[in-house]
């Protein structure tokens, strides 16, 4: 139907294009014979008759122009009207037609989609009733469960192993102690030495000088790195390496490791008795040195060694000071609050400080003198 209306639509459109081609020329011809026909009439019609045809021929030229004014308008009109009407008739069932095509097109997929999922939902719904209750008569879910007996169970499994297994001859198994790796060793007897007193590490480890000393003014230190050698020293003095770049590279944590260890000592390396003694010499004394020695004689032997090893290495210290800038007296300001520390008096604290470092200093300057005679 709507190619047919199409059909007669085209149609119509040609006739009308036709006949308005024919109008026109029908009006161009009576248009170019109208003065013709005037004369014409004039000659046969004989005197007294020339007006009245002239007339005539005006007014029926006339009323054919006003006929097809009248109706222009409304030609136009039917002609858009019949184009709406097509549009309408053509275009929209065709619009139509394509919707309900995609309509139908969504409602077979989305049809398919569910009885896909309705047949993958069915399955699984399925696969779990045959796993709680199979349908063969095989014993499900339910009744495995029901069966669990634990002590059945580890009866079962106990005979079975010492079926497998056999009997074991206990009698062949000689009893050894276990040994601990070293570093577990280290750590479940650590070797403390912070804030021990001197004369029960010097027992314990078998050495004169405590490794620390040893080992803190061999090697060539932020309070993390102090904190970690402490922890390493007070594990096991004798396994910690000072060499290596991790220590070696800051030379100050390994100094603050050594003064912390001297401060820490119970009594200091020189008990308050003896501290005063050494500490009252400055500035009256005149021989200090036998100050110094009688001093120095009635101070434990361990003590001794130690500020004899001690002083040593700081008198090796200052022999560079040219390029340490560490001399005798930059060595006392340094170890001297460490070495003989200072009272529980804080009135007297800074002076303690001031003369603690210029004892320090003179142990460095007379070092033979005072060390050769003990």
């Amino acid at each position: 139907p709507i190619e047919d209306i199409e059909a007669a639509l085209d149609k119509a459109r040609y006739k009308y294009e036709v006949y308005s081609s024919e109008w026109e020329k029908l009006l161009i011809k009576s248009g170019n014979s109208r003065s013709d026909g005037a004369s014409a009439v004039g000659v046969w019609a004989g005197p007294g008759t020339g007006s009245a045809p002239t007339s005539k021929s005006r007014n029926m030229g006339n009323a054919v122009t006003g006929i097809f004014s009248k109706h222009k308008g409304t030609v136009q009109e039917n002609l858009e009207r019949m184009g709406k009407e097509a549009e309408v008739k053509v275009k929209l069932p065709k619009i139509l037609a394509s919707v309900m095509s995609l309509i139908e097109e969504v409602d077979e997929c989305l049809k398919w989609s569910l009885g896909k999922y309705a047949y993958a939902y069915e399955c699984a719904v399925l696969a779990d009733a045959l796993t709680l209750k199979p349908s063969n008569g095989d014993p499900g879910m339910m009744e495995m469960i029901e069966d669990i007996d634990s002590k059945t169970d580890l009866d079962n499994f106990l005979r079975f192993t010492a079926h497998q297994s056999g009997r074991v001859d206990r009698t062949s198994i000689p009893y050894k102690e276990y040994e601990m790796s070293p570093i577990a060793r280290t750590y479940a007897n650590p070797k403390t030495i912070f804030g021990v007193p001197l004369a029960t590490q010097v027992e314990r480890d078998g050495h004169a000088i405590p490794l620390i000393i040893v080992k803190c003014t061999k090697a060539s230190g932020q309070s993390s790195q102090v904190a970690r050698l402490r922890n390493e020293f007070n594990l096991d003095a004798d396994n910690v390496d000072l060499q290596p770049s991790a220590n070696a590279a800051d030379i100050n944590n390994i100094t603050s490791v050594l003064k912390m260890y001297l401060r820490e000592l119970p009594g200091g390396l020189i008990p308050h008795p003896h501290r005063d003694t050494l500490l009252g010499m400055f500035p009256t004394q005149e021989n200090m040195v036998n100050v110094v020695v009688c001093t120095m004689r009635a101070l434990p032997r361990m003590n001794v060694e130690i500020l004899n090893y001690l002083v040593a290495h700081l008198d090796k210290v200052q022999a560079f000071q040219e390029f340490n800038m560490m001399n005798s007296e930059n060595l006392g300001i340094v170890f001297g609050p460490t070495i003989i520390p200072s009272g529980d008096d804080p009135v007297n604290a800074a002076m303690d400080i001031r003369r603690s470092a210029k004892v320090v200093k003179f142990m460095l300057d007379n070092r033979r003198a005072i060390f050769e005679l003990l």
